[in-house]
């Protein structure tokens, strides 16, 4: 089996707020076209899940995180039947001091620092994450 893993952050702000990205045009799967994403993306094959998360926040956003603040909060996999591969999903969360000017790469088509509450009313917000949030939420580590 094929197994992929995909790190995401939840990155907040001085103001308790989250980086949000606005996803552009998803060309092989138009469903995640302009919907709400974190930063993050996928692990590299020989890369560590945390190494990851820094590198694409870096790549996706131009901030650089500090590795001794980011840490792991949530982890899901799911296997898919249809092809054949597992996928696990990580949500770091970490802090930062201020509220850094954000350069956004081709990837995304805008972002905005928001509530959690926000992000979670946007229907359009990948369950796997709302997941994620909502267990940091209930078990009182964000």
């Amino acid at each position: 089996m094929q197994s992929e893993a995909v790190a995401k952050v939840l990155l907040f702000n001085e103001q308790n707020q989250i980086l949000v990205l606005q996803t552009g045009v998803h060309r092989l799967r138009p469903e995640k076209s302009h919907a709400p994403d974190l930063p993050g993306g996928m692990v590299d094959p020989g890369e560590s899940e945390r190494a990851a998360v820094i590198r694409e926040v870096l790549e996706e956003t131009g901030i650089k995180l500090n590795p001794d603040t980011v840490r792991l909060g949530y982890a899901d996999t799911e296997v898919y039947d249809t092809g054949g591969k597992s996928v696990t999903k990580l949500l770091y969360v970490t802090t930062l001091p201020e509220t850094p000017s954000v350069q956004l790469s081709w990837e995304h088509r805008s972002f905005e620092w928001c509530s959690i509450d926000t992000l979670l009313s946007n229907e359009k917000f990948r369950s796997t994450y709302r997941r994620g949030i909502e267990y940091l939420q209930n078990n009182q580590l964000i």
